[in-house]
């Protein structure tokens, strides 16, 4: 069994800290049962969420009543919600303990409403996953286990905070679907999150899927919902982001216009002209040339035509 704690400062990777936000552990095949004691003083202000494999068991003891898991499954037990967890003989499984209230520290501002879901979760949530998950999981929880015994290697927190970030929205988009809630809140907030999220990343050249996945829906209900409230695909505005940015850059100096390229991430400077045409109708330098002249004739810039956010 292979454990690691996350604190503020260096820990020794087999010790408990109470001040750790965040703790992995790996759990191999063992010939014996094992147990964790959840109500200890230790344990008892931690979320802890299992995966556990095909063909493993665990249970789950709460007041007197035992729930039983059966792999491939995950488990999400809220702080002070279980008495213990035992992970039967011969099961693999990880486990990850988050101490509530910080662990979203973690976690970027596009995970927010997951955490605040997860967070706010009131009881034991035990829920199936496909083989393939468990394996994904299982890596993520590795990698965060690797990161925390080595906090001194170069992106370790960057690398422990992606791993984790995962975990919680794979975990949570299950979370969400169980409870037929694919579209958690109302349009304006689907949409804000939406929005959020591209002002972060639109530069990554991420695809429709990438952002439905970090919202918790299927790109065809990120897309019903942007064409019916904003008459724009999701496509389109991420495009138009893309183009957005260029024509202000552009605007704004005398950067080459293959420096801009590259800083919006298009590795071909040809194709980023062909991508500003399309949208603008003109050549990045045609357009900043067009708009230095507006600018010494006393004119107003021009303008691009983009979807309004609530």
């Amino acid at each position: 069994m292979r454990r690691g704690v996350a604190g503020t400062g260096p820990t020794p990777a087999a010790s408990t800290s109470s001040a750790a936000p965040v703790g992995a552990e790996l759990i191999a095949s063992h010939y014996v049962a094992r147990r964790w004691m959840l109500t200890s003083k230790a344990a008892r202000p931690f979320i802890h969420l299992l995966c556990l494999h095909g063909g493993a068991a665990a249970e789950v003891g709460q007041a007197g009543r035992v729930t039983t898991l059966a792999g491939p499954a995950m488990a999400w037990l809220p702080a002070g919600s279980a008495d213990y967890l035992e992970v039967s003989a011969g099961a693999t499984a990880e486990l990850l303990q988050l101490r509530t209230g910080v662990w979203h520290r973690y976690l970027p501002p596009s995970a927010e409403p997951a955490y605040l879901a997860l967070e706010g979760a009131g009881g034991i949530m035990t829920l199936p996953i496909e083989p393939d998950l468990a394996t994904t999981m299982s890596r993520s929880i590795a990698a965060i286990a690797a990161e925390i015994v080595s906090p001194a290697r170069s992106g370790a927190a960057s690398i422990m905070s992606a791993e984790l970030t995962l975990c919680v929205l794979r975990f949570w988009r299950l979370f969400a679907g169980d409870h037929d809630r694919d579209e958690e809140g109302s349009s304006a907030e689907i949409l804000s999150r939406f929005r959020r999220l591209l002002e972060e990343r639109y530069h990554q050249h991420l695809r429709v899927s990438d952002y439905a996945s970090l919202l918790g829906m299927t790109p065809d209900r990120l897309h019903a919902l942007c064409s019916r409230e904003l008459n724009r695909s999701p496509s389109e505005l991420i495009q138009q982001r893309v183009v957005k940015e260029a024509a202000s850059r552009l605007e704004a100096g005398t950067v080459a216009v293959k420096q801009i390229a590259f800083a919006l991430g298009f590795k071909d400077t040809a194709y980023f002209s062909r991508f500003f045409r399309k949208h603008t109708g003109e050549a990045p330098g045609v357009w900043r040339r067009r708009v230095a002249a507006r600018v010494r004739a006393g004119r107003s810039r021009p303008t691009l035509n983009f979807a309004d956010w609530p």
